[in-house]
C-alpha cells in the first residue's frame, strides 16, 4: 500500500494534520525561545539552561504519561495537551505586551510545555496502531516522519522571517494558532481510543507493569539498550557539531545554514527507503541504520576543507537516524499489546532522553582535553561496535521476512 493511501482513513488523516500543525508550532517556539532568553539576558549559560529545563520533564513525567495513555482516552489527552500548549505559549507575548516579560517566565513556560509533551507523546505514538492496521504502520510512521522533516526544514526559515518583521515574542501568536488548529483536528477524530479493559491499580503498579514488560520482552529490552547506546554517541556528536562547524572549520553562518538545510535530504531518503524495506525485519533495519550512523560519524572527520564530504556525511547520519526511528516506532507498535503500549513507549523514551544529555556532557568534558574529531571517531566506533554486537542478539532476525503479528508474551 502506498503511503498516501493511509490518508483515506479519516481518523489517521486528522491525526496527521494535527501532528503537522503542532510540529510547525513547536519549530517556531524552538527558534524563538533561545532568542528571547538572549534578548533578556545576553548570557550563553542561561540560554543553555533552557535545554536542561526542556529535558527534565521528559525524565520526570514520561512514565506517568504512559500510565495515562493506557488508562484514559488518548484522544482526550491529545486534545487537552494542545489546548494547554496554546494557553501556555500565549502567555509570553501577552507578558511582553504588558512589559512584564522576564526570563523566569520563559523558563516556567518552557518547563510546562515540555511537561505537556511528556504526557502527549505516549498517547500520540500509541494511538497510531489503533487507527491503522498492522501492515500499514510503516507507511503511517513514514508519513509522520515526512511531516516532521518538512516542518523542521521550513519552520525555522518561516520563523526567522517573521522574527525579523514582528519580533521573537510576537511570533508566538502564530504558535498559538498552530496549537489551536492542532486541537481542532484532534476534535474531529471520531473514536476516543480508550482501553476497554482497564484495571484499577495504583500508578506505581501501572508503571511497574510497563517496565516489567520491557525487561521481560527480549526484543524490546535489547532494542531499548541499543537505542540508548546509539544515542550516547549521537548526543556526543550533536552537542559539539555546531562548535565543529564554527570553531574548527570556521564556516560562515551562510554555509552553516546550508549544511543544516541540505542534511534534511537524508530524512527524505530515509522515508523512501523505509517503505522499500518494509518487508525486512524491523530489528535488521535498525541495526543497519546504526552501522551507517557510526560510519557517518567517523567519516565526518575527513571533511575538513571539503564541504561536499561534510554534507554527504550529515545526509547519511540524519537519514540513518530517521530510518532507525521509523522502524523502532513501528517495532514497538507491532510487538507491544495496546493495553501496555503507552507505558512501554514512555519507559523506553525516558531512557533514550537520558542518553542524549549524558553523551553531550561527556563529550563536553573530553573536548577540554582532545580534539573534536577524536570525539566524533570514538562516537562512531561506539555506534558501529554496538550495532555489530546487535547482529548476535534477538533484535536481528536471520529470517528476512517481517512478522507483523502482535505478541503478548515475551521473546
Amino acid at each position: 500500500m502506498k503511503s498516501y493511501q493511509v490518508l483515506r482513513n479519516k481518523d489517521f488523516l486528522f491525526l496527521f494534520l494535527s501532528a503537522t500543525t503542532s510540529k510547525l508550532g513547536t519549530s517556531f517556539f524552538q527558534v524563538a525561545l533561545p532568542l528571547l532568553v538572549y534578548e533578556l539576558t545576553k548570557s550563553p549559560s542561561l540560554m543553555a539552561f533552557t535545554f536542561v529545563l526542556e529535558i527534565i520533564p521528559q525524565v520526570l513525567f514520561s512514565l506517568i504519561g504512559g500510565v495515562f495513555a493506557d488508562r484514559i482516552s488518548k484522544k482526550n489527552i491529545l486534545l487537552i495537551g494542545d489546548i494547554f500548549s496554546a494557553i501556555l505559549v500565549i502567555v509570553i507575548p501577552i507578558s511582553a505586551l504588558m512589559n512584564h516579560l522576564e526570563v523566569w517566565v520563559i523558563y516556567v513556560i518552557a518547563f510546562l510545555l515540555s511537561s505537556v509533551s511528556a504526557f502527549y507523546h505516549p498517547s500520540f505514538e500509541s494511538i497510531v496502531p489503533e487507527t491503522l492496521q498492522g501492515k500499514n504502520l510503516i507507511q503511517g510512521n513514514s508519513l509522520f516522519k515526512l511531516s516532521e522533516t518538512l516542518t523542521t526544514f521550513i519552520g525555522p526559515s518561516i520563523a526567522g522571517i517573521l522574527i525579523a518583521v514582528i519580533g521573537a515574542h510576537n511570533l508566538l501568536y502564530f504558535n498559538f494558532v498552530t496549537y489551536f488548529f492542532s486541537a481542532m483536528f484532534i476534535g474531529f477524530i471520531a473514536n476516543k481510543y480508550q482501553n476497554k479493559n482497564i484495571v484499577n491499580t495504583s500508578i506505581i503498579v501501572s508503571i511497574k507493569e510497563g517496565i516489567d514488560y520491557v525487561v521481560k520482552t527480549k526484543k524490546i529490552l535489547i532494542g531499548t539498550i541499543f537505542i540508548f547506546l546509539v544515542n550516547l554517541g549521537y548526543g556526543a556528536m550533536e552537542s559539539l557539531f555546531m562548535f565543529y562547524l564554527k570553531g574548527t572549520l570556521n564556516l560562515s553562518s551562510q554555509y552553516i545554514g546550508l549544511v543544516f538545510s541540505l542534511q534534511t535530504l537524508g530524512s527524505f531518503l530515509a522515508i523512501y527507503f523505509a517503505n522499500k524495506l518494509n518487508k525486512l525485519p524491523r530489528g535488521n533495519v535498525i541495526i543497519i541504520a546504526g552501522i551507517l550512523i557510526g560510519l557517518g560519524q567517523t567519516a565526518l572527520t575527513m571533511s575538513q576543507g571539503l564541504l561536499i564530504i561534510l554534507i554527504a556525511c550529515r545526509i547519511i547520519i540524519v537519514g540513518s537516524v530517521t530510518l532507525l526511528a521509523i522502524n523502532w516506532f513501528t517495532l514497538r507498535q507491532e510487538v507491544v499489546p495496546s493495553a501496555l503500549l503507552g507505558r512501554v513507549i514512555s519507559s523506553t523514551r525516558m531512557l533514550a532522553f537520558l542518553a542524549l544529555p549524558f553523551g553531550g556532557m561527556l563529550s563536553g568534558i573530553f573536548a577540554e582535553y582532545v580534539n573534536v574529531e577524536v570525539i566524533f571517531i570514538l562516537a562512531g566506533l561506539l555506534t558501529v561496535i554496538v550495532s555489530l554486537i546487535g547482529i548476535k542478539t534477538t533484535l536481528f532476525q536471520k529470517n528476512q521476512h517481517v512478522n507483523n503479528e502482535v505478541t503478548s508474551g515475551t521473546d
